[in-house]
């Protein structure tokens, strides 16, 4: 059977897979591989070809949740995603749940009125309808002020001289908007440790536009992002993310390809043969063991044999590719910028006693970014806490964002998430602790446990110690 260029796209990712056991180890967490597994063998016992409609379905299924080993397959899946949807357009609601940024600075407008109607199931039932909301999903109780207004007044938003430690604080939407009480912690605690904050401007990171397949409105948010987040870089600030998927976009997916390109082959001074490739990059290993000489060592690789295979080509092509390098290579996760000031003895370590049974989470795109457990590790520090984590490859709280709010996805992202909330009903905790504020909205609708991010445990045991000395 002859297929469209979307329908191609995605038989390539099917025929690539079926034959292939990498990520059988999957099956109960990624909903992709047991669907693309029951088309192929249905197509192989009765010779009747996969329809486009089942092509099409099956691309809806991925999360991005980047814990399939082949970077290539989660990407042609998001190609064909993408190109589904240039081809057959988007569901306006669907344009609307993609922007959170959006959609959070309109609750934000009158969020008494929408706290009773989303509270209140008469009321809730049929503008989730409209929305393409599941009638089920509890919406988030939307708070009084979000982020931006309550930290207007505190001198945030102006770059300043200086060589001390600056870092730029890039917050996420759901951060910004329903949970801001976890941006702010993470301002008190980089200034508890000396760390000067700066706000710059800010949109959605891209990951749920990206993974609507509104490549549009991804490129638009990225290229927002990176002009404002490079202007900071060039001041002298790292930029550090509270959002692990936040994190996950700005550190791997806006820089993949960026190494190919024309721009940055020029830059290293890449011969007419050859391609030129930097061994260590500090988006991949923030570790403070490399040396400078480390940093500058590249590998050859010879382009008549790789000029059609490495290509900067993806979504995200657009953008300057030295921005987007640049950038990724000065973006950390909180807890990964908070460790590494611990490991150089720069961490106040002023952490008072919190005697808490907590069971901690590490999400799906903190697990991406090859950085470890570092909250894990700072939380260990503190006395008399005692952290049960919730660890496996496998476990996926399964709400993917936005995509677990959407109507024909939510009973999928409660299957997918029912294996971790068992584990996490065997640990019964006091305190449950993510990292992903989507986790926690999935958490609060699947268990009963008071949910936290782990910069609030932080900043609670620097209140504790502060407290104790002056009383």
């Amino acid at each position: 059977m002859k297929y469209n260029a979307p329908e191609a796209k995605i038989r390539e990712v099917l025929d690539a897979c079926a034959d292939c056991g990498s990520c059988r180890d999957f099956m109960e967490t990624c909903l992709v591989f047991p669907e693309l597994y029951r088309l192929y063998d249905k197509e192989q016992e009765t010779g009747s070809a996969i329809t486009s409609r089942e092509l099409r379905q099956l691309t809806d299924l991925c999360n991005f949740c980047a814990l399939c080993p082949c970077h290539d397959i989660r990407a042609k899946i998001i190609q064909a995603k993408t190109e589904f949807i240039n081809r057959d357009g988007l569901p306006l609601n669907i344009r609307f749940l993609e922007n959170p940024d959006q959609l959070g600075r309109i609750c934000g407008i009158f969020p008494r009125v929408l706290n009773r109607i989303f509270q209140t199931p008469l009321t809730a039932q049929p503008l989730k309808k409209i929305m393409g909301i599941h009638e089920k999903r509890n919406i988030p109780v939307i708070p009084e002020k979000d982020f931006p207004s309550q930290v207007k007044k505190q001198g945030l938003f102006a770059v300043k001289k200086g060589k001390h430690k600056k870092a730029a604080l890039f917050a996420g939407c759901t951060g910004r908007y329903f949970f801001p009480d976890v941006p702010k912690a993470a301002i008190d605690v980089l200034e508890y440790n000396n760390i000067e904050v700066y706000y710059p401007k800010q949109k959605c990171c891209g990951m749920p536009a990206m993974l609507e397949g509104d490549q549009q409105t991804a490129l638009s948010d990225a290229e927002f992002n990176i002009d404002y987040l490079f202007q900071a870089v060039e001041a002298g600030y790292d930029i550090i993310c509270s959002c692990p998927t936040c994190g996950y976009m700005l550190k791997k997916v806006l820089k993949e390809g960026a190494y190919y390109s024309d721009q940055y082959q020029k830059w290293v001074q890449a011969d007419e043969t050859h391609i030129k490739l930097p061994l260590f990059s500090a988006a991949n290993s923030k570790t403070d063991s490399k040396t400078d000489s480390q940093e500058n060592q590249f590998q050859m690789l010879s382009k008549s044999i790789y000029k059609n295979l490495l290509k900067d080509n993806g979504i995200f092509s657009a953008l300057d590719p030295l921005k987007r390098i640049s950038v990724a290579d000065h973006t950390f996760d909180l807890g990964e910028y908070l460790l590494n000031l611990y490991n150089k003895n720069e961490m106040n370590m002023d952490f008072g006693h919190l005697p808490i049974q907590g069971a901690y989470y590490p999400p799906c795109h903190m697990r991406e970014q090859n950085m470890g457990r570092p909250y894990q590790e700072l939380m260990n520090k503190i006395p008399e806490i005692k952290i049960k984590p919730v660890e496996s490859t496998f476990y996926c709280c399964g709400i993917a964002g936005i995509m677990g709010f959407k109507k024909d996805f939510y009973q999928a992202s409660l299957d997918m998430g029912t294996p971790l909330m068992e584990k996490i009903k065997e640990i019964n905790p006091e305190k449950l602790i993510t990292d992903c504020l989507s986790c926690r909205i999935q958490f609060q609708h699947m268990l009963c446990y008071e949910v936290v991010h782990p910069i609030e445990i932080i900043k609670e045991s620097y209140n504790r110690f502060s407290c104790m000395k002056n009383s």
